[in-house]
């Protein structure tokens, strides 16, 4: 193999060879939709596959209860709606999340109030939060980043000084333990998501567990159309909604939990190998850990990278470089006060009683904002590869740094060839009616 950068046009690292597929499945999850197809119970009002599923997964992280639910977006507005949630309170919220952690609080008519994160752990930084609570605030979620837990000993004892609700955002924490507890186990609710790119998934669900039993009949009272659980169908207590799972669902999360204790141990050793490999890499940080870590979900293999060890290549640019050698990677969120719906207060009719007076966009939260220009997020289907495979993406930014003084001006010639051309496009264009 070329010594040269693919980019570079030597010969790439991950040239003819591919990275394990996701998701992935087998007869077993053929089986278990077939089987809710004879049935003919395809909703979870009737069937109990996601009824079985949600203890299941349940009893995975540590706790009581476990209720299937749509998707990972409905199962933080139920925890909010049990939670007593509602309009007039705030939310606080860390501002590296994907945006429904925050818009979440919205549809409940609350104001979320954005909080900046740890420079290294990219979780929620416990003082600003605390230094964020006021006499509305109501509740915290915590968003455990890449599948690395929180600070959970400090949001705890913050909550309980403060009498807040604690949520856990663990759409990235399958698995995840913290001083041997499950993640989400820890505050009032842990909100699971289930989506195609997940750990564990169904193309979409969520799931919300608790252990407590008040909580969760108010929880799913909410996503059960307001109904009280043993009284007549026809009778709704409550204003609820229908975020229930299918059945279908939870016939395929069933199958998918099957192997996932596998893959899970798979991804944190692979992760500990690249830890080591990447750790020696002048210019690269792997996403710091903590000893009271028990196990370690890898939604994303994080990475800090440093252009000043790339000849000032910006970050677009090393990934750029990156996927020229076959290395398969994400994109970190951008700091929620960047986004164009909080920086311009783009809440819509829905929310124009109840809508947020923070100036969004007059907020300073560097770290957050910084983690998005330079942190590299490795999609986590490649530590489920052979051990030398995952040691191409060390070999692939090793080759790159040696050689980066060349790579950065090949990158920047080609931004500008393409910046002409999108230009003359422009001008073309311009010409048109």
């Amino acid at each position: 193999m070329s010594d040269r950068p693919a980019i570079l046009n030597g010969t790439a690292v991950r040239a003819g060879k591919s990275w394990p597929e996701w998701p992935q499945w087998d007869e077993s999850e053929r089986t278990r939709l077939g089987e809710v197809l004879a049935s003919g119970d395809w909703s979870n009002a009737r069937g109990e596959q996601a009824r079985l599923w949600a203890a299941e997964f349940a009893a995975l992280q540590g706790a009581r209860h476990g209720l299937p639910l749509t998707n990972g977006t409905h199962t933080l507005e139920a925890a909010l709606i049990a939670c007593g949630v509602g309009e007039g309170d705030e939310v606080i919220v860390p501002a590296l999340t994907f945006v429904a952690t925050a818009t979440t609080v919205l549809a409940v008519n609350a104001t979320p109030v954005l909080v900046d994160i740890e420079a290294d752990s990219l979780c929620i930084d416990v003082a600003a939060a605390e230094v964020a609570i006021g006499e509305r605030t109501r509740a915290i979620v915590a968003v455990h980043i890449g599948g690395r837990p929180c600070d959970m000993d400090a949001l705890v004892e913050l909550c309980e000084k403060h009498d807040l609700a604690l949520i856990e955002d663990c759409a990235h924490a399958h698995g995840s333990r913290w001083r041997g507890r499950g993640a989400g186990t820890f505050g009032s609710f842990g909100s699971f998501s289930f989506e195609a790119s997940k750990l564990i998934t169904a193309g979409e669900g969520g799931a919300l567990i608790t252990n407590d039993d008040s909580l969760r009949a108010r929880a799913w009272e909410y996503v059960d159309c307001g109904r009280v659980e043993g009284e007549h169908w026809y009778h709704h207590a409550s204003a609820g909604s229908n975020l229930r799972m299918t059945e279908w669902q939870g016939a395929l999360l069933r199958a998918q939990m099957r192997r996932f204790p596998e893959q899970h141990r798979l991804r944190e050793e692979r992760a500990t190998q690249l830890d080591q490999a990447l750790g020696q890499i002048p210019g690269l940080r792997p996403q710091s850990g903590d000893p009271r870590i028990d196990s370690r979900a890898r939604y994303a293999y994080i990475v800090h990278y440093d252009p000043a060890e790339f000849a000032g290549m910006p970050l677009a640019g090393f990934e750029a470089a990156l996927a020229a050698e076959g290395i398969e990677f994400g994109v970190c969120y951008p700091s929620l006060n960047r986004l164009e719906l909080f920086r311009e207060g783009r809440f819509g009719a829905r929310h124009r009683a109840t809508a947020p007076t923070i100036d969004y966009a007059a907020q300073q939260l560097p770290r957050a904002e910084a983690a998005a220009t330079s942190t590299v997020w490795l999609n986590h289907q490649m530590l489920l590869a052979e051990p030398e495979d995952v040691l191409d993406i060390a070999r692939a930014i090793e080759r790159i740094r040696l050689q980066a003084d060349e790579v950065a001006a090949r990158i920047g010639k080609q931004a500008t060839v393409a910046g002409r051309i999108a230009g003359r496009l422009r001008g073309r264009l311009a010409g048109r009616d």
